[in-house]
């Protein structure tokens, strides 16, 4: 035992100093995470804010079809700055051709049927053009207050005000503290981030001690010494799993520094209202879910990366395995009470995604935790033995050659 443990050892190392010597595994699963995560985390929703608060300054330009039928529709929305008038030969030419934002149109019976209460206008707009959505709801916004006028003052005629028609009025608070937002918004972002560096960060490793030494012919020095294979994928598998779980650790620490620098910085409202802590309790398990995900992804990496003749041919394998975790990990989010059945806690690319997320918003089940954890190390057994199995029944080693 104390043998092979030590011959596991020895090819874990020589394996490392491999990947460490690869600068595509040191630039994938440690300087790009170190790049991208600030860029994503803060650059994107930052433009995205420029852009919806450059998209809510600027006035939504507008013609109105009939505008002598209701020439005071607009005028308190037009006052504020919000919409702006526009006069073209064809509206809904101009509209298509984005030269405005919508069309109103106003019928000629207009006035008689607002004094009936069937009064009704067509706003034209484009769903396909977000400035044209958010035109269509000022106007929304404008006709509905214009028909409030309206109404008050047919109650004020009759000696009746606005409270009178709505007695009630209603209010609201929160019951989410910051803590609860920042463990929202980390859980729409970490799960994420975790799988597609999880995949990543091992994918070099996996590749160069599998299909690369097999076409370097290296793989047929080691199968002919006097090692068993368990020993010698044990090895290779433990080297490229902490490949991967190196580059999950650099992307959950990068992502939790940027967050907290982008709630010091200010410069977006979401994070002003969130607290960007994990307690030391979901953080534990945080990682230990984290590693079993990248054991299992190393050893389905390897085993695939032994199975095939060649870096390509491997490659291609690799793609199945990148759907499998990278497509669950996307969808997550809008899998609305996926996270309430407890199937969705053993797949194998479902149940860590939701078991980070749960452990973020602190109401994962601790039986559900054990589904996650346990089936999660079942796939990265059941790996790791094909791995054995791919590289023992090696077609091209000179061990199991024939005469």
């Amino acid at each position: 035992m104390r043998a092979s443990i030590g011959a596991a050892a020895a090819v874990f190392r020589k394996e490392m100093i491999e990947t460490l010597r690869d600068r595509r595994t040191l630039v994938v699963a440690l300087v790009l995470p170190v790049v991208l995560m600030p860029m994503v985390t803060l650059g994107v929703p930052y433009l995205a804010q420029r852009q919806r608060e450059h998209r809510e300054m600027a006035a939504s330009r507008v013609a109105i079809v009939g505008a002598e039928f209701a020439p005071q529709l607009l005028d308190e929305s037009v006052a504020r700055g919000l919409i702006r008038l526009v006069g073209v030969a064809d509206p809904i030419e101009a509209l298509r051709h984005g030269r405005l934002d919508a069309v109103v149109e106003i019928p000629t019976n207009f006035a008689t049927r607002v004094q009936t209460g069937s009064g009704q206008v067509t706003i034209v707009f484009d769903e396909s053009e977000a400035r044209s959505v958010a035109a269509r709801q000022r106007l929304q916004d404008a006709v509905a207050g214009y028909a409030a006028r309206l109404a008050e003052q047919h109650l004020l005629s009759r000696g009746l005000s606005r409270a009178d028609l709505a007695p009630i009025q209603s209010t609201s608070r929160s019951v989410a503290d910051q803590r609860r937002l920042g463990g929202t918004l980390l859980a729409g972002l970490l799960p994420f981030f975790i799988a597609i560096w999880a995949v990543l960060g091992g994918q070099h490793a996996a590749l160069d001690t599998g299909a690369g030494e097999r076409e370097r012919l290296t793989l047929d020095t080691l199968l002919v010494t006097p090692t068993s294979r368990w020993v010698l994928t044990m090895g290779k598998f433990m080297a490229v799993t902490v490949a991967s779980l190196g580059s999950v650790f650099v992307v959950i620490a990068v992502t939790l520094v940027s967050l907290r620098l982008g709630t010091a910085w200010g410069g977006l409202a979401e994070l002003r209202r969130a607290s960007v802590v994990i307690s030391a309790g979901p953080a534990l398990w945080i990682l230990v879910v984290s590693t079993l995900l990248a054991a299992f992804l190393g050893a389905a990496q390897l085993a695939l990366s032994l199975l095939a003749r060649g870096i390509r041919e491997a490659q291609q394998y690799f793609t199945p395995l990148y759907l499998v975790i990278t497509l669950p990990a996307m969808a997550a989010p809008f899998l609305e009470g996926w996270d309430r059945s407890g199937w969705t806690y053993v797949a194998p690319g479902l149940g860590p995604m939701f078991a980070i997320r749960g452990l973020l918003l602190g109401d994962l089940p601790p039986t559900l935790l054990t589904a996650t954890l346990g089936s999660t190390a079942l796939f990265a057994g059941v790996s790791l033995l094909l791995a054995v199995r791919s590289l023992r029944h090696d077609p091209e080693s000179p061990a199991t050659a024939g005469p």
